[in-house]
């Protein structure tokens, strides 16, 4: 192993030490927000009585779906899936201590678990994944800094403390981008990958890459359009390398085939590794609405405007994307503005590689347009920053990083500028609850009356009604 190559390894290996140390530091102390309260819902039925309803205690939560006379979580089970373990674990801990899971104490604690090893884990791997596939373009200061500024700085740090997707997606899709090597089809050389293992490795890898996409999107639906624009890079990838028939000699009939054969294999290898989170999606369908063809959001219990749309979502809105991007209540780039230096790095990007544009810009900006259609609820609840945003980070992560190497002083400094202002936000209060009653939003009134008919607690102590 070169020496370079040791070094990075090290380095990532502490930065993602660090990373989780600060990522699990601090946990929320409220749990009035609505989506992880349905989250540990279903993790505490199923843990405690082996059940996916949540007819005990739907009440705490009005996201939830209502079938066949049971309550059942709405959220993608990628989430509950992946932090069962952890919760389960935390819960035997808690029951060998005479802990009550419905007291306080033991809230906190299963709560605390899940989200160290479903949203932080992932989040501090996928910061370090994201180091090491930078070096390759960047020197290693700016691309520790744009770490850093996405990472503590952004929308990971204050969703590791709470039961959302949000920082889970970020780490899994960073992993998926350094795993596949995007835009760099010689990774395995440039990392030191000797000789013949070079292609096994480069299919386990790939594999790896599919299976932090598949659970991404069964993790959050919202991902989608990232998790297939990534996958359609990595398929055009394949196309454009074609075969390699390096000493084909006198076969060469029979060596145009195998290489054509294994010139998808690394796709290959990316589908099936994605596939089994992908099945979480139609297995919890069918097992609580009884159909792997809808999706518990179908049967929303408690909000009307959810069945309107795409699952609330519609045409884009100008003044919504305003709102989410800059605006000081749900600002991706008021809360984080080291974002700004993705505008320095796509400049570059459009004058040297320009290919790159449309994964980096292209795809980010599609994805805002069609989030920016939720004007329903646009604040996304209790919450920080435009949370919807979070599968686009990491594929801001180059800009990012290239703005800061050509701007190393103003790079620096929005990245302590966005660290500061999200550490404050986490040690405050990552969920912020509102004074003014539900009912003070007239547009969102059929969804309180709706909720009601099925017994949620409605009130100005469970539900965020944004500014007026």
């Amino acid at each position: 192993m070169r020496p370079d190559v040791a070094a990075l390894k090290t380095t990532t290996w502490l930065l993602a030490a660090w990373l989780l140390l600060a990522l699990v530091a601090v946990h929320q102390r409220g749990y009035d927000s609505a989506t992880p309260v349905s989250r540990l819902n279903l993790l505490q039925e199923l843990v405690g009585r082996g059940t996916l309803n949540i007819d005990r205690v739907h009440q705490n939560t009005p996201d939830k779906a209502y079938f066949g006379g049971h309550y059942y979580s709405d959220k993608a089970p990628g989430t509950a899936a992946l932090a069962l373990p952890a919760y389960a674990a935390a819960a035997r801990v808690a029951g060998w201590r005479g802990v009550d899971l419905d007291g306080s104490a033991g809230k906190k604690l299963v709560s605390w678990a899940a989200c160290a090893f479903s949203q932080a884990l992932p989040a501090a791997l996928g910061g370090a994944a994201v180091l090491a596939w930078l070096n390759l373009f960047v020197r290693r200061r700016a691309g520790l800094l744009a770490v850093l500024g996405l990472t503590l700085g952004g929308l990971a740090l204050p969703y590791s403390t709470l039961l959302f997707s949000h920082a889970q997606v970020i780490g899994l899709i960073g992993i998926a981008i350094w795993a596949s090597g995007l835009f760099c089809p010689g990774l395995m050389e440039a990392t030191g990958g000797p000789g013949p293992s070079t292609r096994e490795a480069g299919r386990g890898r790939m594999a790896l890459a599919g299976l932090c996409l598949g659970l991404a999107l069964a993790s959050e639906y919202t991902a989608g359009i990232v998790v297939l624009g990534i996958g359609l890079e990595l398929v055009l990838r394949e196309w454009r390398r074609g075969p390699d028939l390096g000493g084909a000699g006198g076969h060469a009939g029979s060596a145009i085939a195998r290489a054509g054969a294994d010139r998808w294999r690394p796709a290959l290898a990316c589908g099936l590794g994605a596939l089994p989170p992908l099945l979480l999606i139609p297995a919890y369908s069918w097992a609580t609405i009884g159909s792997p063809f809808e999706l518990p959001y179908s049967y929303q219990a408690s909000f009307a405007p959810m069945k309107e749309g795409l699952y609330a979502i519609k045409w884009p809105d100008a003044e919504n994307l305003g709102r989410l991007l800059i605006g000081p209540t749900r600002g991706l780039i008021f809360w984080t503005p080291f974002l700004i230096m993705a505008g320095f790095g796509w400049w570059w990007i459009a004058k040297e590689r320009p290919r790159w544009l449309w994964l980096t810009y292209a795809v980010p900006v599609l994805h805002m347009l069609v989030i920016s259609g939720r004007v329903w609820d646009w604040q996304a609840g209790y919450t920080i920053s435009a949370r919807y945003m979070a599968p686009i980070i990491p594929l801001l992560a180059l800009p990012c990083a290239i703005g800061t190497q050509r701007w190393p002083k103003l790079g620096a400094t929005l990245a302590l500028v966005s660290i500061g202002l999200m550490t404050l936000a986490t040690i405050t209060d990552a969920c912020p609850d509102s004074d003014r009653c539900y009912l003070d939003k007239q547009r969102k009134c059929e969804g309180m009356l709706h909720a009601e008919r099925h017994g949620w607690r409605a009130g100005c102590d469970n539900i965020d009604v944004g500014d007026p």
